[in-house]
């Protein structure tokens, strides 16, 4: 149940408990004093108003309170019952109103039952009651549990307010927690769009990317030679450092491919299709020296072998966005740039980065050597590659 309904469904049972209690004090005060028509009449009275105005509260929320901070003084002025339990009546009034409609309500409210109150005696036969200890020491026990439930009322709605911000909070940290745990598995355009709070498959956008596939050569062989654990630790410096150097050149590090990685420029901020191309150019060619001081901190482990990669790239337009079922996405990029960077990475000899013709137009003629053409498989006609003059590390004269 929630919070609000259940201090109404508490403050209801106060009004049914006051009520109740009224019905008593009258039969206890009037049972000599007053006709039996007018004893009969506002016992019923004190019965049947809680009911109406759990009625009047079901159609307008928050309208049965001013109500009852006027019918009910003004019963009681007609009834013309003694000081003490007009001041229980009224207190509980008061004090009921205070804790459903808040500290702001209580000038109408003493407004109201002032107007009930004058209202009733204007009417009010004379009635005059007899000595009713009784009647005084069941006021002064009303006084003493309608306040002490109240405040334990009060007491309890702090304490789950309490509970509950404690709950938000610890599930704000949950969910932050979740996010950097995501951020590390996923890229962070991935991360970013899984944390948005769209829940419907974002549509598939066009854009212009320079795409670069960073593999590493002879792997299975190295599976092989070298002891899993070792090869883990080679592997993961190698993606650490890997992921390091892309975010330093504005790239995204798409995605993890076993041994290799997808690397995209323009995907998330572009910065122009120049300066994308030139920035995925610039951070293959400082692959070499990253190469060698892996290959330099595994030599000092005692790891006999060492790595050796091979770079593809290409530059055009591709399709982004999320992939797949309902039940099952993936956000990833498709296009011809993607499968012609995945085609000349895999023809590219150990060492060597592999260009597109685009990207080499987009770049400059400077830092490639031409290729000539080359048939590269799924392309019916041969296509125009260019290698990189820097080295990307482990570069090898021979066939892989």
């Amino acid at each position: 149940m929630a919070m609000g309904a259940l201090l109404q469904q508490r403050i209801q049972r106060f009004r049914f408990g006051a009520y109740a209690w009224l019905a008593v004090e009258l039969l206890l005060l009037s049972r000599d004093a007053a006709p039996q028509w007018m004893l009969w009449s506002a016992t019923v009275a004190a019965f049947a108003m809680p009911t109406l105005f759990a009625r009047v509260e079901r159609v307008r929320t928050g309208a049965a309170q001013p109500i009852e901070n006027v019918a009910t003084p003004c019963l009681i002025a007609l009834l013309g019952l003694p000081l003490l339990p007009t001041a229980a009546v009224i207190g509980a009034l008061l004090t009921g109103t205070v804790a459903q409609l808040g500290w702001r309500s209580l000038p109408m409210s003493l407004l109201g039952v002032a107007a009930g109150y004058c209202s009733g005696l204007l009417f009010a036969p004379h009635i005059s009651y007899g000595s009713a200890v009784l009647a005084d020491a069941l006021c002064v026990i009303f006084i003493g549990v309608y306040t002490t439930r109240l405040c334990a009322l009060g007491y309890e709605q702090t304490m789950r307010l309490h509970r509950q911000r404690e709950h938000i909070a610890a599930g704000s940290v949950a969910l932050a927690q979740q996010r950097d745990m995501l951020a590390r598995y996923v890229a962070p355009s991935i991360a970013a769009r899984a944390n948005s709070a769209a829940p419907q498959q974002a549509a598939i956008r066009r854009c212009w990317l320079t795409v670069a596939f960073v593999d590493i050569t002879e792997f299975t062989a190295m599976t092989q030679r070298l002891e899993p654990e070792d090869l883990t630790a080679l592997l993961n410096d190698f993606f650490a450092a890997l992921v390091e150097l892309t975010q330093a050149h504005g790239g995204n590090l798409h995605k993890f491919l076993g041994d290799g990685a997808l690397i995209s420029f323009g995907e998330m901020a572009s910065a122009g299709r120049r300066a994308d191309a030139a920035a995925c150019v610039t951070m293959l060619g400082e692959m070499a020296p990253l190469v060698e001081s892996l290959n330099a901190a595994a030599r000092s482990r005692g790891v006999a072998l060492s790595l050796r990669v091979r770079c593809g790239v290409a530059s055009g337009y591709c399709s982004v966005g999320d992939f797949g079922a309902g039940t099952r996405l993936e956000y990833t990029m498709i296009g011809a740039p993607v499968n012609l960077a995945s085609r000349l990475e895999a023809m590219a000899r150990p060492g060597e980065t592999w260009v597109s013709e685009t990207t080499r137009n987009l770049v400059g003629e400077d830092a490639f050597e031409a290729l000539g053409a080359v048939i590269v498989k799924g392309v019916s006609a041969p296509v125009a590659a260019f290698r990189l003059q820097t080295n990307v590390g482990g570069r090898s004269n021979g066939p892989e």
